[in-house]
């Protein structure tokens, strides 16, 4: 893509593993970046706070999310509510259109939206459906849209790695539902936000989905033994169980991990959808490089040392 000129970028969800992770990469990029969040102090011990400008608001306050828009060329959106009960999607179309509204009229050049995998010819969780609503109402907003579809993201605070983390170095047999032979296409959280930033400066007549993904596909019984091998654990076993209750599985979680029981639910019911991407453009239209392999983005997540990349 060559140089990308200087943007002014609203960045939403910056309290998040993500959004966190994408504003030090916006800035060293040479972009302004605004911060759209509910609370000030959830990003005041963040190393970038004195160097982005601060929109305290609710992303579902209209008025909030216009004066956050004001002015900005680009809206990264990783808003969502998965973690807020059976009511979540409901919330997320809300705070989609919202957004959407905000950016037209403020005249902003491009939305960039982090959802998750379209699989196809499947029938889609409620987590994975809500995800193709919120790109679906944003592609369809008036602004030039890139809607980034990425399953697991592999870096700490991600949720799904530390579901992955924590009950793979708590539990040596572990229960295994049919699920456990669904494909994925784990990626690199460093890979997601380079993905993030190129996005934010693609041509306007771009408007579309992209799939983004790291190198490797495998089941999720392979995920397991793969991250027990690089964090130095022993073998995993696996016991069969006839039936997977997200409601139990989610409860095994909540009493493992960090992870809330609520959105440990979601995810546990998009276990048994394929997500393996379909295609790579992206990495074409902003000349990304190689993406990291499933050892190193767990090495880098677990703050180990990674091998060159080309």
């Amino acid at each position: 893509m060559g140089v990308i000129p200087p943007l002014r970028v609203l960045v939403t969800g910056a309290s998040g593993h993500v959004g966190g992770a994408l504003v030090p990469a916006l800035l060293a990029a040479g972009h302004t970046v605004r911060v759209l969040t509910r609370d000030a102090d959830r990003v005041a011990d963040r190393p970038w706070r004195e160097d982005v400008e601060l929109t305290v608001a609710d992303a579902a306050d209209p008025v909030g999310t216009a004066r956050a828009c004001a002015d900005v060329d680009v809206v990264h959106w990783l808003v969502h509510s998965l973690d807020a009960g059976p009511g979540f999607a409901a919330a997320d179309r809300a705070t989609a259109r919202i957004v959407a509204r905000a950016a037209r009229r403020a005249g902003v050049s491009r939305l960039v939206y982090l959802g998750g995998p379209r699989p196809t010819g499947e029938a889609l969780s409620d987590h994975l459906r809500s995800r193709e609503e919120v790109g679906a109402l944003l592609l369809s907003s008036g602004v030039p849209t890139a809607v980034l579809r990425a399953a697991i993201v592999v870096g700490a605070g991600s949720a799904s790695f530390e579901m992955l983390r924590h009950v793979t170095e708590r539990l040596p047999v572990l229960p295994a539902p049919a699920w456990v032979r669904t494909r994925v296409q784990p990626v690199a959280l460093r890979d997601v936000v380079t993905a993030l930033v190129g996005a934010a400066a693609l041509p306007a007549h771009v408007n579309r989905a992209f799939d983004v993904a790291g190198p490797d596909v495998m089941t999720y019984a392979e995920l397991v033994q793969r991250y027990a091998a690089v964090a130095g654990l022993g073998r995993r076993r696996f016991l069969p169980v006839p039936v997977g209750s997200p409601a139990l599985a989610a409860l095994g979680i909540d009493l493992l991990t960090p992870v809330s029981r609520e959105l440990a639910r979601s995810l546990v019911e998009s276990l048994g959808n394929t997500v393996v991407a379909g295609e790579d453009d992206l990495a074409g239209l902003i000349g990304s490089p190689p993406r990291l392999g499933f050892e190193d983005a767990v090495r880098e997540a677990l703050g180990g040392a990674v091998s060159p990349r080309a």
